[in-house]
This record gives C-alpha cells, sequence and structure tokens, in this order.
C-alpha cells in the first residue's frame, strides 16, 4: 500500500512542478506586465488565471448545438480575472485587459449586463465591446514599456515551451496510474 501512496504523491508532486508551477510563474509574469499598465491608468490590476483547458466565447446562455469559437482568453468582469490560456500571446493579454479598462470606466455591473446582451443578440467579432476592446489594445500596445516584452519572452515563452514538453509526459504517467487502477478493479470484481 506504501508503494502506491508513493507513486501517487509523485504523480502529484510531477503535476505540480511540471504543471502548476509555471502556470502560476505564467500568471505571475502576466499580472506584472498589466501592473505596469494599471498603474499608469491609475485603475486596479486585474488577477490573471492560466489554464491548460481549451477555452471558448460561448456563454451559459447559449444553445447547446452552437458552435463555440476557441479564444485564448476570456475576461470575467464581476471578478476582475483575466483567464488565459497558457499559450498567451501579448495581444491577447492586452485585449483581455482592454476589456478590464472598458469595464473600470463604464462601471462593472453596466458593462456586465451589456456584455451579455451583446452574447446573446451577435457572434463575437461583431460585438461592440469587442470592437472597442481591439481599438483599445492598438493603443496599449503602443504606451506599452519595452520591459513588458522582455517579461513576456523571458519569463512567459520559456513557461509555455516548458509546459508543452512535460504535459505528455505527465499525462502519460496518469494514464498509466488509471490502467493500474482499472486492473485492481477488474481483479476484485464479483464472479
Amino acid at each position: 500500500m506504501s508503494a502506491g501512496r508513493d507513486f501517487v504523491n509523485q504523480v502529484i508532486m510531477e503535476i505540480e512542478n511540471s504543471i502548476l508551477k509555471p502556470l502560476e510563474d505564467i500568471e505571475s509574469s502576466a499580472e506584472g506586465i498589466l501592473e505596469s499598465l494599471a498603474e499608469g491608468m491609475n485603475i486596479e490590476k486585474p488577477k490573471v488565471v492560466a489554464t491548460i483547458n481549451p477555452t471558448n466565447e460561448c456563454t451559459e446562455h447559449v444553445d447547446k448545438d452552437q458552435q463555440c469559437q476557441m479564444v485564448m482568453g476570456k475576461y470575467f468582469a464581476e471578478e476582475s480575472i483575466i483567464l488565459i490560456n497558457y499559450r498567451i500571446d501579448m495581444n491577447t493579454l492586452l485585449h483581455l485587459f482592454a476589456h478590464h479598462v472598458h469595464a473600470v470606466e463604464m462601471g462593472k455591473a453596466k458593462y456586465v449586463r451589456v456584455r451579455r446582451l451583446e452574447e446573446l443578440r451577435l457572434p463575437w467579432e461583431l460585438r461592440p465591446t469587442e470592437i472597442i476592446a481591439m481599438y483599445r489594445t492598438t493603443q496599449l500596445v503602443r504606451i506599452l514599456q519595452p520591459r513588458a516584452w522582455r517579461i513576456y519572452n523571458e519569463e512567459i515563452k520559456p513557461r509555455i515551451r516548458e509546459i508543452d514538453e512535460k504535459f505528455s509526459a505527465v499525462r502519460l504517467t496518469v494514464n498509466h496510474l488509471e490502467r493500474q487502477v482499472e486492473h485492481v478493479l477488474s481483479d476484485k470484481k464479483p464472479i
């Protein structure tokens, strides 16, 4: 039993070190980039959450049969959270921050109401809040300090590569554990 528990602990440590730690590093670096922008605009900095999971532009109000466009991130105004796919690029990070700026200026509650109506009525590319975010992204790129690009290139990109390199190995280890569990269960079935 102890060997099995040790293997499980080893798998969990591998996930923490190979996936969760680099995700936290990406979050921290992305927040550092956004912090300097937020300070310059005198607004609160959003929290960044990085994920490996796919993200799409659909909401809970969308018909289950509707095709949902995959996106690299999403902004949640109520919580001031920017959810990013770990393979984020600078354009997307700034685009999501532009949504945050818009929500702060408009008022988060009003922004959420406007955004929900847009999501019910229009495809992603025709939503006014998206068009405003596209325009604001170009403005943000112009004021972005060279330090932000260094952070992206020297801190975020290496973590992306690290996760890409280790993700398959971690998944194989978990699959191996899953097969062991299935084997033990099949041996214990009553005849």
